[in-house]
């Protein structure tokens, strides 16, 4: 999201072709199959899925505390930046200094950061060293965009239109910011389910996600015929909602969409330990502050990275003592972000999906070609950057299958099988309290796990 060409990523966007398996360098993997041993499976287990998937015979030796626990474990994909500046380039440097001082001018403060290239993809580093609970980016109200308010932001293509409304009639008011939003047309985008072909969304190999964006390029096609505009036009916009919206809960106007700058601008690390949080002010004049706050210590030129989806690292249905909501699957990854998160908390997230019963069609669908012919396809330099993508996700599903049943296999063998007791995923985005508070202003709600007109994962009250 913070602006590189990606098709495949441990922690975030990649260059395209990286990384097929796993992004990580191999002396963070321990440390993060420790932390799965905790949730879903033995050290044991888990370090016979390392090996099979191309871990060599990395074995996990500790286990990661409890998810509902503070620790100050900092984020092991996240290396420090030698002897460089936090801007890249002189043009980044330059871009980011109109965003600050834009930000600064209502009211928000993001000195902390700055943007810079230190994995070879635009992000965000720190500028000095940052203390765990300290806030890295704080955003008033007045800096935020809204796209959708309650009564609309059930239907993403309010969204969509707004922002395309917005770059079109109100770009310039808002240039700073605007003009490091990846544009239509973009390398950004092209890996974007949206915008791949229907020979692309063939080569996914996964019926329910083609059906899926099949089903939003109609509601941008009905828009765009409403509007007078493109169906390119409005599929940009969507895309770039589901990419850069947050869905929060105002006590005043319910649930909103928001564009937040600056945070938008940070990438994805499942094994993040730093949280968004919102916080209203209710005496006097009515006022939000939006933050990301650090769940560990941060070294000056570190890259800052949010979960953009729930951990994989925690036990699923811990009945609201974990903290962060359900894991996503890199279907959901894909369809909302255009990437692939190859980590192995990820990873085993995603094994576990494959081989439920709700997968049987993917599963099918995966054996129309072989972990080595997808390999030898990645090679041919002419892929367009969509096949490429599409490419890169059929064939990680194909590995975290294997590692799933390797893992599974290692569990039978040791008699460990009963210790993993593997409940029903439940969301917890939506504390009792909240509950109420939504059912006092006649708000509907889903309790998780439902999807949106468009086909996505419902994100009511998450944090993208």
């Amino acid at each position: 999201r913070g602006g590189a060409s990606a098709a495949s990523s441990s922690g975030a966007r990649a260059a395209p072709g990286a990384g097929a398996i796993v992004g990580m360098p191999p002396s963070a993997a321990p440390s993060t199959a420790s932390g799965l041993a905790a949730g879903h499976w033995t050290a044991a287990a888990v370090g016979a899925a390392l090996a099979v998937a191309g871990f060599g015979g990395l074995v996990a030796s500790k286990r990661r505390p409890q998810c509902a626990q503070r620790t100050s474990r900092r984020a092991t994909a996240v290396k420090p930046i030698e002897g460089a500046a936090p801007a890249a380039t002189d043009e980044e440097a330059a871009a980011w200094a109109r965003l600050s001082a834009w930000i600064s001018a209502r009211g928000g403060n993001v000195s902390a950061v700055a943007m810079g290239s230190p994995s070879g993809m635009r992000g965000l580093v720190a500028t000095r060293d940052i203390a765990e609970g300290e806030s890295i980016i704080e955003l008033p109200l007045g800096v935020t965009i809204e796209v959708a308010n309650n009564e609309t932001q059930r239907d993403p293509s309010v969204a969509a239109v707004n922002i395309l409304r917005l770059f079109k009639e109100e770009r310039e008011a808002n240039a700073p910011y605007f003009d490091l939003i990846p544009p239509l047309g973009s390398e950004e985008m092209s890996t974007m389910p949206e915008f791949f072909a229907e020979e692309d969304l063939a080569l996914l190999q996964h019926p329910p996600a083609a059906e899926k964006t099949l089903k939003r390029r109609k509601i941008c096609e009905d828009r765009a015929a409403e509007l007078g505009a493109t169906v390119e036009e409005v599929a940009w916009g969507l895309c770039t909602a589901a990419q850069r919206s947050f869905t929060v809960l105002s006590p005043i106007d319910g649930v909103l969409r928001l564009l937040l700058p600056g945070i938008d601008m940070l990438n994805h690390d499942s094994d993040s330990l730093h949280s968004f949080k919102v916080r209203w002010n209710l005496c006097g004049v009515f006022e939000g502050t939006f933050k990301v706050v650090a769940g560990s210590i941060i070294k000056k030129g570190e890259e800052v990275r949010i979960c953009y989806g729930g951990s994989p690292n925690r036990p699923d249905g811990c009945d609201g003592d974990c903290k962060g909501d359900v894991a996503w699957t890199n279907d959901q990854y894909l369809q909302r972000y255009g990437f692939v998160d190859t980590s192995i908390g990820s990873t085993m997230v995603d094994g576990r999906w494959l081989n439920s019963d709700k997968a049987e069609v993917v599963r099918e669908a995966l054996l129309q070609t072989t972990v080595e012919e997808d390999q030898a396809l990645l090679k041919d330099d002419s892929l367009s950057t969509a096949a490429r993508t599409a490419i890169s996700f059929r064939l990680h599903l194909k590995r975290a299958l294997v590692m799933q049943k390797a893992a599974q296999a290692a569990l039978d063998k040791s008699g460990d099988a009963a210790l993993v007791k593997i409940k029903e995923a439940k969301p917890h985005i939506l504390p009792d309290s909240v509950k109420a508070q939504l059912a006092s202003q006649g708000i509907a709600f889903n309790e998780g796990g439902g999807e949106d007109a468009s086909g996505s994962p419902d994100m009511l009250l998450s944090s993208r």
